[in-house]
């Protein structure tokens, strides 16, 4: 009876992708920001030379594209990973701005209002270490170079401010003595990267959660899928590369991304084009969405939508799932395609847009997805279909052997 009961829960846990015998593994957390899964999806279309990035998903558990979180950018989507639950839950709506005060904006983990996988491991008994991981200023974190900046280049964040804040003070320091190299004035993902090496090869942490940035800040400036934002790809493969030839054998890797990226031709004005129509009704731009509540402005949505610029309906059963804060909104519509919004309600219909490629659009927008494949020692191999950033949580959980709903 024994064999048999075990042979049954042997079974029920193999069909989640992670063999039990092999479930209390590190794991390195890495994530590449605005890695959209059409990168990896059509890697030969796109003729990309990324040989690491093809060897890991070979041996993966890896989605057929996330299904991302409103807002569909950074700091949200990095939390709600860690976390199992929605911006609206968890607190963080936004990026951080400003001063890099943790009173101030969303720098400080003390803005989390949810438990994350921090608490967890640190109950466990275990250790983690954050590089350039969002929200972990004041985190409890063994090993911290937390993503804070007082000044900027593209997407990389100034060495002082964030020694600042780093866990233990001297931790900079630490990693400069083995690698002369990583001390420079920005932490870009060239140092991120010999930090997460670092830390593999001399503290051997339970979790390593690392957030690689410069392929977001290229594919701002020139697009995504563009010569210049391929390129940072490879690159990114190749530091990719050498994280793998440091990780011991006992390591998982869950290789993910925060929101997909599409090119974008120009701006559209709707409330300027409403106006021009004689409809003057309340409409709200934000979050890759236009609302209203007004009868009138529904109307005219609706009548422009497939016409260029306003795109697909988006239903109040999708509000109520992704943005609760927005389920009091009559009607919503997301931009078309290569299109952003703009919140101008004067001057010209149309403009350029801010910059050649973005994202937090909403998270169902067609063929905008992010990245998650899971890698190592007792992971199946297989593809899980499109899944919800939300579940990500519970699937780091499962390839540590943690249960943090204790």
């Amino acid at each position: 009876m024994h064999r048999i009961l075990k042979a049954i829960a042997l079974a029920l846990l193999a069909s989640t992708g992670v063999t039990p015998a092999f479930a209390a593994h590190k794991l390195v957390l890495l994530s590449i920001d605005g890695l959209d899964w059409r990168y990896i999806r059509d890697r030969d279309a796109l003729g990309l030379k990324i040989p690491n990035i093809r060897k890991v998903l070979a041996r993966s558990q890896y989605a057929d594209g996330v299904v991302g979180v409103w807002p569909t950018i950074t700091w949200p989507s990095h939390t709600t990973m860690i976390t199992g639950v929605t911006p609206y839950s968890h607190g963080i709506l936004g990026n951080a701005a400003g001063a890099p005060d943790p009173a101030l904006s969303y720098w400080s983990f003390e803005k989390v209002k949810v438990p994350a996988i921090w608490q967890c491991l640190k109950a466990a008994g275990k250790t983690a270490g954050a590089i350039n991981w969002p929200v972990t200023v004041k985190a409890p974190l063994a090993y911290d170079l937390p993503e804070v900046y007082a000044k900027r280049n593209g997407d990389s964040s100034d060495m002082e401010t964030v020694e600042k804040w780093e866990i233990p003070q001297g931790l900079a320091a630490d990693i400069n003595r083995t690698y002369p190299s990583f001390r420079q004035q920005w932490l870009d993902d060239r140092s991120r990267t010999l930090a997460t090496i670092w830390l593999l090869k001399t503290k051997l942490p339970d979790l390593v959660a690392t957030h690689l940035a410069e392929l977001d800040s290229e594919s701002h400036e020139q697009g995504p899928s563009t010569v210049n934002a391929k390129a940072v790809v490879e690159r990114t493969d190749e530091l990719l590369g050498d994280i793998l030839k440091a990780m011991p054998a006992d390591y998982d890797l869950a290789l993910v991304s925060d929101h997909g990226f599409e090119a974008i031709d120009h701006s559209a004005n709707l409330k300027v084009m409403a106006a021009a129509d004689g409809i003057t009704g309340e409409m709200a731009i934000a979050g890759g969405l236009a609302t209203t509540n007004d009868p009138n402005v529904a109307a005219w949505l609706k009548s422009q939508s497939g016409k260029g610029d306003v795109g697909r309906e988006v239903s109040h059963d999708e509000l109520v799932h992704y943005a609760p804060q927005l389920s009091t909104a009559t009607t919503a519509f997301e931009p078309a395609p290569h299109v952003v919004f703009g919140n101008a309600a004067t001057g010209s219909a149309h403009g350029k847009p801010g910059s050649r490629g973005t994202h937090g659009f909403w998270p169902t927008r067609p063929d905008y997805h992010s990245i998650f494949l899971l890698s190592g020692p007792g992971v199946t191999p297989g593809n899980l279909g499109t899944i919800e950033m939300v579940s990500i949580y519970q699937r780091l959980q499962d390839a540590m052997g943690l249960d943090c709903a204790k």
